[in-house]
């Protein structure tokens, strides 16, 4: 048996199978390479990578756009014991803040691009961090690199390491893991073992390559079971979605898949497929993983291409990640429909033991069922690491041989998250039932309020209920207040529309979340973009972080400015129309349709919940923070609607004429009864 992926590609090129990679490069460009011609175009380029002075354990930051150049590159380096470092190319600012942090990670690293442009970049960024000035040395530019002569590749170990798949970025600080030879067959063998991966496979991917999901599962993993694999770049798929349902057809693709998103991307443009040209019945895998997975949209998708002869229950949910090469744990049975777990919103915390509903509700969550595993051992703990029974929430930790031993040349993050005995400590919150995993959200992301536990997937699958917000447009994360000690929760929104139509949605938001799940928004933002990992999670820490040093500042301030406008023009609002609104809002929350103004709220049988909602909704309503105990204090509609007219709105010029009507009034009684007293002598 093979110990390396070296050995197993040269094997493979040995035989008589002539598959390898086409290369959809373009809506009408396939570029065809056998195995074979990948093997000796990776010797060549090894050579002239020697040449510029790398030698094994080096690390090779590559910066491609093209796939092709990538893959090359990437096979040049596993032959010659070079570590490939792969990351996004340099787009941004934070792309470039990225790459200087993983280059002062590594021990002796080199740069390799097919983008010359890349080098003034650097030269920009020189006087602002001398490490460009070490990346400018040690710059590599792919089609200048000779074909001169072909390398003998330098036969590996199986605990060598194949490659350095640095975090995407769900925090600020990239860690980089360690993927080794040994690891990745074990990897391999799983799929082999569970999905029946072959060599009369065809598999189609358009992740990314620098994602674990899009070079392990839809480059190494075909490569290695000598299948044939079509690869498409992400900025192709993302124009042209439709292009990923035309290339399963004609390509008689049997596996393909992607992050949630990209089921979405082609569900909300159906009207760009002309589907009768359509022909899917050989798709027998279709993968849904790298984030939250909605089963729903699992049964969408499949629905909408049923008469194209797409397999139902095809669509397969999963969980992996880069610290264990990639899969975890996926749905396996072709017979048996991905399983959908609506969950009781307030039992959510850890150590929990989990309530489920047969059906959604008002007061459920949904969350997937991503499956089985059968090489990986998983247990959830508690905070202690006691392992916790079944259908308990708890944090979910993993141990195979296919974990990485480690994070690169970082000791206190190896140390922080993996164990002496090998357990992996994921960061995320899940439980098992009876060994199907369901994951509930990220440690880090989740967010306290009154001792419950809100998860923001969760929150940001009610945001898109909001007509106008579609998937992603509106993500939630939590800021923490150091003066009150407590998580609060933000919503940013891709917006760029008038500040007054913004002060209209912001008050659907805060009051769509807090009748769903009884908490208040703190606050809505409105921001040009929302920075998303690979695989298309977004990157809560970035919208946190920009919220602290400011970012949002003149923003919040243009919307304060307006608000104070709004106040003065519901100054003008009559006593009446307050009462009227109000009732409005005690109708919404409580379902009841007749309610005398006089009716103490409690004895309509108002809940603790609702109490909340109504607060939020009036203060979105009347631009006012007003108290807690707010509905304590005025009992009823008629208290309540005179507390906002006089102490809220402070309608001073209505309430001068309230009074001096009854002085008028008064002094006419008083004449009255002085003309009465006269008339009667």
């Amino acid at each position: 048996m093979k110990s390396t992926i070296q050995e197993i590609l040269i094997e493979n090129i040995q035989s008589d199978n002539e598959t390898g990679i086409t290369f959809i490069d373009e809506r009408n460009s396939l570029t065809h390479l056998s195995y074979k011609k990948i093997y000796i175009e990776a010797c060549y380029k090894l050579h002239a990578l020697q040449e510029k002075g790398l030698k094994p354990g080096d690390e090779l930051i590559f910066q491609f756009e093209s796939n092709r150049n990538f893959v090359i590159t990437f096979w040049a380096c596993v032959l010659g014991k070079i570590i490939p470092v792969p990351v996004a190319f340099v787009a941004a600012a934070n792309t470039v803040k990225k790459i200087s942090g993983i280059w002062k990670r590594l021990k002796n690293p080199f740069i390799i691009t097919d983008k010359t442009v890349l080098k003034t970049t650097f030269q920009n960024h020189e006087k602002y961090d001398a490490v460009f000035s070490e990346m400018l040395d040690k710059f590599i530019v792919y089609d200048e690199l000779q074909f001169s002569k072909r390398a003998i590749p330098i036969k590996a170990e199986s605990t060598d390491i194949v490659f350095i798949q640095f975090s995407s970025g769900s925090t600020g600080e990239p860690k980089g893991v360690i993927n080794t030879h040994e690891a990745i067959i074990y990897n391999y063998n799983d799929y082999v073992s569970n999905i029946n991966v072959s060599s009369k496979d065809r598999f189609l991917g358009w992740v990314p390559l620098i994602h674990d999901m899009g070079l392990v599962f839809f480059h190494i993993v075909p490569l290695l079971a000598n299948a044939s694999q079509f690869l498409m770049p992400p900025t192709l798929f993302l124009t042209y979605p439709e292009l990923w349902m035309e290339s399963m057809s004609e390509h008689q693709i049997t596996i393909s898949g992607s992050p949630n998103f990209g089921y979405r991307m082609v569900l909300d443009n159906l009207d760009r497929i002309t589907l009768e040209k359509l022909t899917l019945n050989k798709v027998r895998l279709m993968v849904n993983s790298a984030e939250p997975v909605s089963i729903s949209d699992c049964r969408k998708f499949s629905k909408a291409f049923e008469k194209q002869g797409f397999p139902q229950n095809t669509v397969r949910a999963a969980y992996g990640l880069a610290e264990a090469v990639l899969g975890v744990s996926m749905n396996h049975n072709e017979e048996e429909e991905s399983k959908e777990y609506f969950l009781n919103r307030g039992k959510l915390n850890v150590g929990d033991e989990i309530v489920i509903s047969e059906n959604k509700t008002e007061i459920t969550a949904s969350y997937a069922n991503l499956g089985t595993f059968n090489y990986t051992e998983i247990t959830i703990v508690d905070k202690d690491n006691n392992i916790l029974p079944d259908k308990s929430l708890g944090f979910v930790r993993l141990r195979s041989k296919a974990i990485t031993r480690g994070y690169y040349n970082d000791s206190a993050s190896t140390k922080k998250s993996i164990s002496e005995e090998g357990w992996l400590n994921t960061g995320d919150i899940g439980f098992l039932d009876n060994k199907k995993l369901v994951l509930t959200g990220r440690a880090k992301e989740m967010i306290l309020i009154n001792g419950q536990n809100y998860f923001p997937n969760d929150i940001d699958c009610l945001l898109e209920e909001i007509p106008g917000i579609n998937f992603q447009q509106a993500i939630s994360c939590n800021i923490f207040n150091e003066n009150t000690n407590t998580d609060e929760i933000y919503v940013f929104v891709l917006y760029k529309d008038k500040i007054r139509n913004f002060i209209e949605l912001s008050t659907q938001i805060k009051k769509h979340i807090s009748l769903k799940i009884g908490v208040k928004v703190n606050g809505v933002i409105a921001v040009d973009k929302i920075h998303k990992t690979t695989s298309g999670k977004p990157q809560r820490y970035m919208l946190r972080d920009n919220f602290f040093k400011g970012k949002y500042d003149e923003f919040i301030e243009e919307v304060r400015q307006e608000k104070k406008l709004i106040k003065e023009e519901l100054k003008e609002l009559s006593k009446q129309q307050v009462e009227n609104k109000i009732i409005s809002v005690i109708k919404n929350v409580t379902e009841i349709d007749f309610i005398d103004i006089n009716t103490n709220f409690f004895d309509l049988g108002i809940t603790s919940i609702q109490t909340v909602q109504v607060k939020v909704i009036l203060e979105e309503l009347f631009m006012e923070q007003i108290e807690e105990v707010i509905l304590f204090k005025y009992t009823n509609i008629r208290e309540l609607s005179e507390y906002f007219y006089k102490d809220v709105l402070k309608n001073k010029n209505e309430i001068e004429n309230i009074s001096k009507n009854i002085e008028r009034e008064n002094s006419a009684k008083s004449r009255m009864q002085r003309l009465l007293k006269s008339s009667s002598h």
